[in-house]
C-alpha cells in the first residue's frame, strides 16, 4: 500500500524543480511534451528560472545526473539505442549542451560543466552524432573561477565553446576543456588533454596538450579481431572465387585447342 502511495506521488511530482518557469519536456517521432513521470535511471535537479530540458525517445539511463541550475540554461539530449550510464551533466546560468542522436555513453563518470553566468554571450556545448566517450572524460566550457590580471578589475579566463564533430571516438581520461574543437571521424587518445581547436576531420588527436599525431585515417566501432577475422574471410572467400574462375578459363582453353589439334 505504501509503496504503490509512494510511486503515484513519485509520478506527480517526477523531478526535484526550484523557481519559476523550469521545464522538463520528452519529444517523440517530433511530438513533444512536458515529462510527467519519472524516467528510470535519471535524476534530475532544477533550480532557478527559466531552464529547460529536453530529451527524446527512445533512450535509457543508468545512474545519470542532469542538473540545470541559475537561468536560461538549456539542455537537449537526442535519442540514442545506447543506454546512457553513470553520466553527470551540470548546465548553469546561460549555458548551452546539446547531445545528439546515436551517442555512445555507456560508460561510467562522464562530467560535463557548461558554466556560463554571462548573459550576452552565452557558450555552449555540442556533441554531434554517433560520439564514443570514453571512460573518466572531463568537460567544461569555463574555468569555474576567475583569474585577474594584477590592478584589474575584471576577469581575463573568458568562458569559451566546446565542439565535438561527428563520429569522433573520445578514449578514456580525457580532458576538454574551454575552447577546444574536435572534428567530425576524428580520434582523441587517452588520457590527453584538447585545449584548443582543431580543424582537421580523420586525425589521431593525442598528448598533453593536444596535438594531431597522425592523419588520414578512419575508425569502426568493431573491434581490432573482428575486423581482421572478417576481412580474412572475405578475402579466403575471393581467392577461392578467383581459382575456380581461372580453372574454369583454363580448362575452356584447353578444351577449345584439343578441338583444333585431334
Amino acid at each position: 500500500m505504501f509503496k504503490n502511495l509512494f510511486n503515484i506521488i513519485n509520478n506527480l511530482f517526477p523531478y526535484k524543480m526550484q523557481g519559476k518557469n523550469n521545464k522538463i519536456y520528452v519529444t517523440y517521432n517530433g511530438r513533444k511534451k512536458r515529462l510527467k513521470r519519472k524516467l528510470d535511471g535519471l535524476n534530475v535537479s532544477i533550480h532557478g528560472v527559466n531552464n529547460y530540458l529536453e530529451i527524446e525517445l527512445p533512450i535509457s539511463f543508468k545512474d545519470t545526473n542532469i542538473e540545470l541550475a541559475g537561468e536560461n540554461a538549456v539542455c537537449i539530449i537526442k535519442k540514442t539505442p545506447i543506454k546512457v550510464n553513470k553520466a553527470s551533466m551540470l548546465v548553469s546560468s546561460w549555458g548551452r549542451c546539446f547531445i545528439d542522436e546515436g551517442i555512445w555513453l555507456n560508460q561510467p563518470n562522464f562530467n560535463v560543466i557548461v558554466n556560463n553566468n554571462e548573459r550576452f554571450k552565452p557558450h555552449k556545448l555540442v556533441i554531434g552524432k554517433r560520439a564514443q566517450l570514453g571512460r573518466e572524460l572531463t568537460i567544461r566550457t569555463s574555468d569555474g573561477h576567475s583569474i585577474f590580471n594584477a590592478g584589474e578589475k575584471l576577469p581575463y579566463n573568458e568562458p569559451q565553446d566546446v565542439i565535438i564533430g561527428d563520429d569522433v571516438w573520445i578514449a578514456q581520461r580525457v580532458t576538454l576543456i574551454k575552447g577546444a574543437q574536435i572534428p567530425s571521424n576524428c580520434v582523441v587518445g587517452a588520457c590527453s588533454l584538447v585545449n584548443k581547436k582543431f580543424e582537421e576531420e580523420g586525425c589521431i588527436i593525442a598528448g598533453n596538450p593536444a596535438k594531431v599525431i597522425k592523419r588520414n585515417i578512419r575508425w569502426k566501432f568493431d573491434s581490432y579481431g573482428f575486423v581482421t577475422n572478417k576481412y580474412k574471410q572475405n578475402s579466403s572467400g575471393d581467392k577461392k572465387i578467383k581459382y575456380m574462375i581461372i580453372k574454369r578459363l583454363k580448362h575452356k582453353f584447353l578444351k577449345f585447342v584439343f578441338r583444333f589439334y585431334f
